[in-house]
């Protein structure tokens, strides 16, 4: 009966999907089942013997062809993962288990993710650049409309300074309103700054996705420019995909140490605690890496709150 039950339990034992083994505290094989025989020889081109045998195939200096990332790849396109673990029996003998399970198919999900996210990659690569397009070509529509009203400008203040000189009228009389606005608008377009450009790009985007950017003071032309529009922008694409928001409100605030924005929406209110997505984790890392802080309301309403210190500016 006992010799039946040895060997009920050893061809159960071979049947296992999965390749297992068992060694003892000197390393001996004491126990393997086909699956793993299998595998180690394909692996190997030797029998599996001892587990100094199995530890050198699972190391990391380790140069099977078939290996990628701890996986092993059969000629039949499975894929299969080892584990090692120390078991100790209820007589307190110690043993080393060793199993491998086929992981064909997370496997071959994980190789279409890392396909989909070169594919996302090459996608947000192309975008940033029709982006930056879009930019240049606010730049530019703005520059076209700059230089025809100043032509229209300064063409009028010529027609009246030259009527004005014909009809002999003392000097002190000669409205000089057209020419200052030709200069002003001149000063404009020289003083035109990348910060500008830069919230211009923001209108321009928010434009793109449906919701208006209404601010409340000027983003402050310094090294914090850059993070308080990355926060503004992510709070804008938020607005939308989870509140439902038609307008972004943005109140600027601050002195010369420090640069503040509290940022809100007209969209839904969240249902209860706001967890941070990777956007808003990234957000927050890169405030508190230059020495800023973060902080996120769900109740009355959804408010962003940043502040970013100015004196540290480098570190931007």
């Amino acid at each position: 009966m006992k010799w039946f039950i040895r060997n009920s339990v050893k061809e159960a034992f071979d049947n296992l999907p999965s390749g297992i083994c068992f060694f003892d505290k000197n390393g001996i094989l004491t126990l393997c089942n086909h699956q793993m025989y299998r595998m180690f020889f394909a692996l190997t081109g030797k029998d599996l013997q001892s587990l100094a045998e199995m530890q050198e195939l699972l190391s990391d200096d380790a140069t099977a062809q078939s290996r990628q990332n701890q996986v092993f790849l059969q000629d039949d396109k499975t894929a299969w993962r080892f584990t090692l673990e120390t078991i100790t029996t209820s007589d307190k003998k110690i043993y080393t288990q060793v199993i491998a399970s086929d992981v064909t198919e997370l496997y071959s999900k994980t190789k279409e993710l890392e396909q989909d996210n070169i594919a996302l990659a090459q996608y947000s690569k192309r975008m940033r650049r029709l982006f930056a397009n879009t930019i240049a070509l606010i730049r530019e529509e703005e520059i076209l409309n700059m230089k025809m009203r100043v032509h229209d400008d300064i063409g009028r203040s010529v027609i009246s300074t030259r009527r004005f000189l014909q009809q002999n009228r003392p000097m002190e009389e000669l409205d000089l309103t057209p020419w200052e606005n030709a200069v002003s608008l001149l000063r404009h377009e020289i003083e035109l700054s990348e910060e500008q450009d830069a919230v211009a790009g923001l209108m321009s985007a928010a434009y793109s996705i449906g919701i208006k950017i209404i601010l409340d003071g000027s983003i402050p032309k310094n090294a914090a420019t850059e993070v308080l529009i990355s926060a503004i922008r992510e709070c804008m694409t938020n607005a939308v995909r989870h509140a439902g928001a038609k307008e972004l409100y943005v109140h600027l605030a601050g002195d010369e140490r420090t640069a503040v924005a509290v940022i809100t929406n007209d969209g839904a209110v969240p249902n209860g605690e706001i967890s941070l997505g990777g956007g808003l984790t990234s957000l927050k890392f890169r405030i508190e890496k230059c020495g800023g802080t973060m902080q996120v309301k769900h109740s009355p309403q959804f408010e962003l709150t940043v502040s970013i210190p100015l004196k540290s500016e480098e570190k931007l």
